[in-house]
């Protein structure tokens, strides 16, 4: 992954340089600042954002105590200032002139955490470990120490390596002050969703050779009666009374144990009738055959065989009222829980009422954010928060500026406003955007246009007219952005991709929504993708999942143009046991077939998706 272009202006950068040295002021210069203001200066500085500024006081700061023991003390505060400013490449040069050699060995981890945080912004988590590996936290001041276990937690989950991950949360608590206890619960918290991806047999495996760590085995026993809960909501009081009696003195935050006494409460008020209401009729039959037929396929699927509750499907009709009064029906017919309706009108008109009858999951969103009721949950597949994942990723990732390739017409319009405002609240830049007619072939003159090519051509002619002589000429691209947002779906992307490399773009990166992947594993047309990096729902990435082996077997014809609405009918059975516990605790995720779900505000519930780039024509993990 590239690093951010640098940002600075020239005379800025070459001050850096200069100041990373031992620079010495010209004759009749004004004298420097004297240390003691200098350093309230850039103190001030980094509290207040201006991250480029701090880092100017804390070189030339360097450059004042140069041979001094703080002077090396100040390169690494003026590092840390860059990084929090996502000045990536900046603050990658600064360090590397660092000489390990002359740090004691306070300032030998302190580097080694700049490393890792740098490694961690080019999304290279392995190398982050491993710089943090031989690291002795032992021998640390304890907010070091903790700030190192809090990376090594980082880099062990995007690794993919949990219960390393967990390991570093555990070791994490045992550092923090007890006057901290805000970031206890979020390291508590962050360490139980981690613990929830643990799969059965490490778990199971992990019972039979339990680590030597009490607290670390304090967890595990807990997350292994979460699972249990999943089948055996009954036996929780008891499980977590023998879970008391084992480890008396367990951090374990309060919440926690109540999310899971929560749930024997959810099994116990199950819903007994389900009514699903989908149009049968229209532009959305399709996707909501597949949408049912998921459904269905979940509850035939259930492991729990002693819940069977009783599903009714209703044709929601082909308009608002229809669908009201499909609703209303179901409600007189018994129905203790809806799921629907699928249409984005009929879901406004439900969220605009002061309180439903029964609990209701509605299969798409509410284009109103503000008030609804309290017993409507919001579900669905909605590209605007695929947008706003791009902008967090690409953030992630440590870029700074963004241009952005969009369709004309107003889902194009919406991904662009979802991104940019992500993307600016982040404290990104989105230099320019362009909109491209998604029904043509030719996408040179967008292309050129949010590449500056036009620019670029349209100085050459002016030139030419100047010295009124042909010139040499090649086109140059804008050397000023780091990545590309591009939304499209894959008859775009497989032509918008090798027209962004003639016009010398190959080697920016470029993020995008799920909507470039045809779900299809077709490498023979996938290929002019490749590098593209993309969020999609678990569903539809390797590997696959035997479930949907079997509806590809039963569905051939439309298993794989909807596929995501076969994922959306199996989580919207799933989600239901879980959503009043949801609600309640904040904390708890849902792992899914469309992702790993929360609930947030006005009971939307966000799915957190995986990463994919295209290689040889196929999706791999990011």
């Amino acid at each position: 992954m590239n690093s951010p272009l640098l940002t600075l202006s020239s005379r800025t950068f070459i001050l850096l340089l200069l100041l990373s040295g031992c620079a010495v002021s010209p004759p009749g210069k004004q004298a420097p600042v004297p240390s003691p203001q200098l350093l309230k200066e850039a103190q001030q500085a980094e509290r207040t954002g201006a991250y480029e500024q701090a880092a100017q006081h804390y070189l030339q700061l360097a450059t004042d105590s140069e041979g001094a023991p703080q002077s090396q003390t100040y390169r690494l505060r003026a590092v840390n200032a860059l990084l929090h400013g996502n000045f990536i490449r900046q603050a990658q040069h600064i360090l590397g002139a660092i000489d390990t050699n002359r740090l004691n060995p306070g300032q030998q981890a302190q580097k080694s955490t700049l490393a890792a945080r740098i490694a961690l912004a080019q999304n290279q988590p392995h190398t982050a470990s491993k710089l943090l590996s031989p690291v002795d936290t032992s021998q640390l001041p304890a907010e070091l120490a903790a700030a190192i276990q809090e990376l090594r937690a980082q880099a062990y989950l995007r690794e993919g390596k949990l219960l390393e991950a967990v390991r570093a949360r555990v070791a994490l608590g045992t550092l923090l002050p007890a006057t901290d206890s805000e970031h206890i619960h979020s390291n508590q918290i962050l360490l139980w969703q981690t613990l929830q991806q643990l799969p059965d047999d490490t778990l199971h495996q992990l019972r039979v050779i339990p680590p030597a760590d009490e607290r670390l085995r304090g967890w595990l026993a807990l997350a292994r009666i979460a699972r249990q809960s999943q089948d055996q909501a009954q036996q929780v009081p008891q499980l977590l009374a023998d879970w008391r009696l084992r480890y008396p003195h367990h951090p374990a935050a309060a919440d926690i144990i109540a999310s899971l006494q929560a749930r024997q409460v959810e099994a116990i008020h199950r819903p007994q009738q389900i009514a699903l209401l989908l149009p049968h009729t229209g532009a959305y039959a399709k996707p909501a055959a597949a949408l049912r037929d998921g459904f269905l396929a979940a509850y035939f699927q259930r492991s729990d065989r002693h819940y069977q509750p009783t599903i009714r499907i209703y044709d929601s009709g082909s308009d608002t009222t229809a669908t009201m009064t499909s609703y209303e029906q179901a409600i007189k017919d018994g129905a203790d829980f809806v799921v629907g309706p699928l249409k984005k009108d009929a879901v406004t008109r439900l969220a605009a009422q002061e309180r439903l009858a029964v609990s209701t999951l509605s299969l798409n969103y509410s284009p109103q954010t503000g008030h609804s009721p309290d017993n409507l949950y919001q579900f669905g597949l909605a590209p605007e928060d695929e947008a706003r994942q791009v902008a967090e990723r690409a953030w992630l990732d440590g870029n700074n500026r963004a241009i952005a390739l969009v369709p004309e017409g107003n889902w194009g319009q919406r991904l662009l406003d979802s991104f940019r405002d992500d993307w600016v609240s982040l404290g990104g830049k989105l230099e320019e955007f362009q909109f491209y007619p998604p029904a043509e072939n030719d996408f040179s003159h967008p292309i050129q246009a949010v590449l500056n090519i036009d620019d670029s051509k349209q100085r050459h002619r002016e030139l030419e007219h100047i010295v009124q002589q042909k010139l040499a000429f090649q086109p140059r691209r804008r050397q000023d952005v780091d990545f590309i947002f591009l939304a499209a779906f894959p008859r775009q992307a497989r032509l918008i991709r090798p027209q962004l490399k003639f016009y010398y773009a190959g080697g920016l990166p470029v993020y995008a929504t799920s909507h470039i992947f045809s779900t299809r594993s077709e490498a023979s047309n996938d290929r002019d993708m490749d590098g593209i990096i993309f969020c999609d729902i678990p569903w539809v990435l390797p590997p696959v999942p035997p479930l949907k082996q079997t509806i590809s077997h039963l569905w051939p014809e439309t298993a794989d143009q909807y596929s995501r609405f076969y994922a959306l009918g199996l989580d919207a059975y799933h989600i239901i046991p879980a959503l009043k516990n949801m609600q309640a605790y904040h904390h708890e995720r849902f792992s899914g077939e469309t992702g790993t779900l929360s609930l947030g505000d006005g009971n939307r519930i966000f799915r957190e998706l995986s990463w994919a780039r295209f290689k040889r024509g196929l999706p791999r993990p990011y």
